[in-house]
């Protein structure tokens, strides 16, 4: 794993790895595209080194195509992904997002159940399932 923090999208998205997790924060008012999910995939595999792991992706105020939703749901290299914005449409997104996802996804409006919610997918251990809606409770 590399160390610090590594910019993708264009500087839209900013990621790092603290405690075996990885953070994505997206510029809030971003447009995400396929390239740049392309990218911040690539930028996630770069700073894991390649080894899955969950991840904690702050998604505030952000609009992400379809396209861009497909390519996210394809990834292998998260094991869990708790999305964490503020409101309501942010939720509307991260439900959109999860249609395709091969991985626990969960939508999050505090950053301390998101990431307690994560601690428990760290490599070997077993994955609880996710809310039978996909969406956590709003706290």
């Amino acid at each position: 794993m590399m160390p610090g923090h590594i910019t993708a999208a264009h500087g839209k998205n900013v990621l790092g790895v603290s405690a075996g997790i990885i953070t994505s924060v997206w510029m809030p008012g971003s447009v995400v595209d396929v390239d740049d999910a392309r990218d911040a995939m690539r930028a996630v595999d770069q700073i894991t080194g390649g080894t899955p792991l969950p991840m904690l992706s702050e998604m505030t105020d952000v609009e992400i195509s379809a396209a861009a939703r497909y390519e996210f749901a394809q990834t292998t290299g998260v094991l869990a992904i708790a999305v964490l914005g503020s409101s309501t449409v942010d939720r509307v997104v991260a439900a959109a997002m999860r249609r395709h996802t091969r991985y626990p996804h969960e939508f999050f409006t505090s950053r301390d159940d998101a990431m307690a919610w994560l601690s428990s997918y760290t490599p070997g251990d077993s994955h609880p399932e996710g809310h039978a809606d996909g969406i956590s409770a709003l706290s």
